[in-house]
């Protein structure tokens, strides 16, 4: 193509470019870490968001292989979490849903300080779209479904994370923490839990359950949906071949 060496339009200033840098990975581990276990951080992380008809299989494959060091991987995934910018919103959520995944006792410390951790302001006050805050929020109910895990496999502490962050400012933290104990506490837990609900005017939280999403009726009405007076039974959701293989 033939460059234009003048134009009618000119420039007050350079024109706007767009500098695109490939990186492998974007977590940073500590020198002297083990490479070996890092690369195996990296490349779990990596599957977890893989597809294709093997991605799951590769992914648990991969988390199989990382749960052998799950205590070392532990502290190497927390000091990559803490070393990645506030803005690496889906990076930070990733590493915790690994420690989800791992369900190793150790890591209940640093999860607990995720949630406890203060929500920064909205960035995107104006955004219809996208929000700082929700990206928070979601980082935290995570943190709490690892340690609802934690909880389902016997862990005493982790109960009483669950019962200290009942508290928490924001309420989908709550919903998730009172969820997770009524389901995996002790009576005496879900009794202490109902007064802190009772206290705070909020025991409607106790009656939220989850389901399985073959159980929720299929919605009616809307513009692509069957009408509401239509006398038709509309059928089960469908899992496919997904549903078939567990």
């Amino acid at each position: 193509m033939r460059r234009r060496d003048s134009t009618d339009t000119p420039f007050l200033g350079s024109p706007d470019t767009l500098e695109i840098k490939a990186v492998e990975h974007p977590f940073s581990f500590p020198d002297g870490a083990d490479e070996e276990l890092n690369a195996l951080i990296v490349d779990t992380v990596n599957r977890m968001g893989g597809v294709g008809d093997d991605a799951e299989a590769e992914y648990q494959k991969a988390l199989e292989r990382l749960g052998q060091q799950s205590a070392q991987a532990v502290d190497s995934v927390a000091r990559a979490y803490e070393a990645l910018p506030e803005e690496s919103y889906l990076d930070r959520w990733s590493l915790v849903q690994l420690l989800a995944e791992l369900r190793q006792p150790r890591a209940l410390k640093f999860l607990d300080e995720i949630i406890g951790r203060p929500i920064p302001e909205e960035r995107h006050p104006r955004s219809h779209d996208f929000s700082t805050i929700t990206e928070e929020v979601m980082i935290r109910t995570t943190a709490v479904e690892a340690v609802v895990r934690l909880s389902a496999d016997g862990m005493d502490d982790a109960r009483r994370v669950l019962i200290r962050h009942a508290r928490h400012e924001q309420f989908s933290v709550r919903r998730a923490c009172v969820q997770g104990l009524t389901e995996t506490g002790t009576e005496e837990d879900r009794k202490e839990l109902r007064t802190i609900l009772a206290e705070a005017g909020e025991e409607r939280l106790l009656e939220i359950r989850r389901m399985d999403v073959r159980e929720v009726a299929q919605a009616r009405g809307g513009r692509y949906l069957v009408h509401p007076d239509a006398r038709v039974d509309l059928p089960p959701h469908d899992l496919g071949t997904r549903q078939q293989e567990k």
